[in-house]
């Protein structure tokens, strides 16, 4: 896998280890409903999951919309296509759900399909944000609403893992994002994409179950994967990491950007 395209090829395969913690970090639960407020989703709109990963956001989309809506939901992972496939139907939602599996960068869908366009943590990864908004704009009828949530990995932070420590495994892994600190750009790409209007929001909630020492875990692997790593650092991260998780003392905060544009 070659290091200049690993930012998209690494979620085209995925290995078994990752999808399984992906399956745990994707859960959707009560506390993520602040993460959609600002989308306004009603009952019967058309509405795309964009990067829907194993399902979890589709089938809450799916709920959000009623028998009267639709839910388009789009990946470039196989497995992930399967997997929300499965999910959407054992939910009862496969009437109201179609899911799509991306071959390149631009939706399947005609002009003015869309009432909401849902991005959760994928603008992060796409080639080109500016061309990914405007692809956005396209598809969604005027008046609505596209709403990316991302992350900014600059400003991520764990203890008892030391920042020190931690730049060190982030700057050994970043050849696994294209964009890195998309959050605080995505506002400006919106804007240079022709948006009515565009507000922001930033989340940052306190993580103290462990959840997030799966992206810790993959942040290692990418680092090792890209074979320019300190191998000491990255495994004391981890080391110190997991050994918080298991006595209670993990803390970790990734501020979640909540970009609004109206189309």
């Amino acid at each position: 896998m070659s290091l200049d395209s690993y930012y998209k090829d690494h979620w085209v395969e995925i290995e078994p280890d990752r999808l399984d913690r992906y399956e745990d970090q994707f859960v959707w639960g009560p506390g993520r409903d602040r993460l959609l407020e600002p989308a306004e989703l009603r009952v019967g709109q058309s509405v795309a999951d964009y990067g829907c990963g194993p399902g979890y956001l589709s089938v809450e989309l799916a709920k959000r919309v009623g028998e009267a809506g639709h839910v388009h939901a789009f990946d470039i992972n196989a497995n992930f296509v399967e997997r929300t496939l499965a999910r959407v139907a054992s939910n009862g939602f496969a009437d109201r759900v179609t899911v799509t599996h991306l071959q390149n960068d631009m939706l399947p869908l005609a002009d003015d399909t869309l009432d909401r366009l849902v991005i959760k943590n994928v603008m992060v990864y796409v080639d080109d944000p500016l061309a990914s908004f405007r692809e956005f704009r396209r598809v969604v009828k005027p008046g609505g609403k596209v709403h990316a949530i991302d992350s900014d990995f600059y400003m991520t932070a764990f203890d008892p893992v030391s920042p020190e420590d931690w730049r060190i495994v982030l700057d050994s892994a970043l050849h696994a994002f294209r964009t890195p600190a998309i959050g605080r750009k995505m506002r400006g790409f919106a804007l240079e994409a022709g948006y009515t209007d565009v507000q922001v929001q930033v989340i940052a909630n306190p993580e103290t179950t462990g959840r997030m020492f799966n992206f810790i875990q993959n942040m290692a692997g990418y680092a090792r994967e890209g074979g320019q790593h300190d191998e000491e650092t990255v495994q004391r991260v981890v080391d110190i990491a997991s050994r918080a998780v298991e006595d209670g003392t993990f803390f970790s905060l990734n501020p979640q950007f909540l970009v609004t544009a109206t189309v």
